[in-house]
């Protein structure tokens, strides 16, 4: 088909995830002519579920909290540009939409709606009314390089050519919101390479031999140590926060937010302190009371009333005829080997994705001209709490900016 043939767009934004939506919306305040393709029936499936549906977009420490990339070079960018374009900045971007954002008691930023529909509507909405094109139930699925700029080939055999295209199509993690891992084949079909893909902010797999008699079981409040080797260095991360016990092994919280590190780390194991405000020593003196009020009582009930009285049993089924000393240090101390985690049907972000050093500062590919990429599909993941669709804001901002600045020296 001749190129007149095809619809003519200005800039393709491939993917209407929170990264397109966020620059789709900088774009068009720039006065530029949009396209937003997206390959389900509606954009912005997965922001709309985000925070459990409570709209956790971004986090007070953004600025002092590491994000994590294959490369030194791309932790240190989405690092600076997380700082640029920061939490600030990302709550006066909706704020000038109308919709009001609040930190909670642990830094993460809401809707005060407590809506995650908010965001997505308020992006929408904005996106519509300054003119962006909305190509919804539209997968592409090629994309080449011409003199004149870009093909873009829908899975319907529609054609659309394009000045500039960004790469907004997600990772591999939770393919029910339609980001399973296929997009990527748009930027290794243009020369880009991938780091290794796996799954991070994801329920984690550990032996359960110990643990089986917990299922179900909620602890609050627990002290978890994430332990792995990197570089032959051991390193250490540690959380306070909830713990579930399941039949696979751990989720909760605590579990998600650790999940980051030791996602892609092939030997690592959780420290769980059920007690993280209580001393050692303190344990081991309410244990010598109980002993003198209760002598008759059975070695398996000794942490009954100190800790939550299943794992208190749990507990001392691993420490038969242990001493006072040594039962409270394995309360401060419980060990969870890793085994693995759920994987990416079950898991919020990818870890891993198009090599950071292949991207110049402004995002835009170092292989192909007027080729950009935003949000997850980079090397890029953060933290559980707000940190990944800050880096969706913050990335889809740096795009919009290279494009303006790139379209005025052209009309200049």
């Amino acid at each position: 088909m001749a190129i007149n043939h095809m619809t003519k767009i200005k800039t393709a934004i491939i993917g209407g995830g929170a990264a397109g939506l966020f620059l789709a919306n900088a774009l068009s305040k720039n006065d530029e002519k949009v396209a937003l393709f997206e390959r389900s029936e509606r954009v912005g499936r997965k922001l709309s579920a985000t925070g459990n549906g409570q709209g956790n977009v971004t986090n007070a420490a953004v600025g002092n909290t590491p994000y994590f990339s294959a490369s030194k070079r791309g932790k240190s960018l989405a690092e600076r540009l997380t700082s640029r374009f920061d939490a600030h900045s990302l709550c006066d971007f909706f704020n000038a939409l109308g919709v009001l954002i609040f930190f909670d008691e642990r830094g993460r930023g809401y809707p005060t709606s407590r809506q995650a529909t908010a965001l997505t509507d308020a992006l929408r909405f904005s996106a519509l009314e300054n003119g962006v094109s909305f190509y919804v139930d539209t997968a592409i699925v090629d994309l080449q390089k011409t003199p004149s700029g870009f093909v873009l080939t829908s899975a319907k055999g529609e054609l659309f050519q394009a000045e500039t295209v960004a790469l907004c199509t997600g990772g591999k993690a939770a393919k029910n919101f339609g980001t399973d891992g296929s997009a990527y084949a748009l930027a290794t079909g243009l020369g880009h390479t991938l780091t290794a893909l796996r799954p991070s902010l994801v329920q984690i797999k550990t032996d359960v031999s110990q643990t089986r008699t917990l299922k179900g079981i909620r602890v609050f409040d627990v002290g978890v140590t994430a332990v792995w080797t990197e570089n032959g260095i051991e390193k250490k991360h540690t959380v306070q926060g909830d713990i579930i016990f399941t039949d696979y092994g751990v989720s909760g919280d605590a579990v998600f937010r650790l999940s980051a590190f030791i996602a892609d780390k092939t030997q690592a194991k959780l420290i769980v302190d059920f007690l993280p405000d209580v001393t050692e020593e303190t344990i081991v003196r309410l244990l010598e009371n109980k002993r003198a009020a209760l002598p008759k009582q059975e070695d398996g009930e000794r942490l009954c009333g100190i800790v939550n009285n299943q794992v208190g049993r749990a507990i001392m089924k691993t420490l038969p005829c242990a001493d006072d000393e040594t039962v409270a240090k394995r309360v401060k101390s419980f060990v969870l080997t890793v085994t693995g985690s759920l994987g990416f049907d079950y898991a919020q972000v990818t870890k891993g994705g198009v090599a950071m050093d292949e991207v110049d500062d402004g995002l835009q590919s170092r292989k192909v001209q007027d080729l950009y990429f935003a949000g997850e599909i980079l090397d890029v993941d953060g933290e559980c709490g707000g940190f990944n669709l800050q880096w969706a804001y913050a990335s889809a901002r740096t795009v919009a900016a290279a494009i303006a600045e790139k379209n005025k020296k052209r009309q200049g």
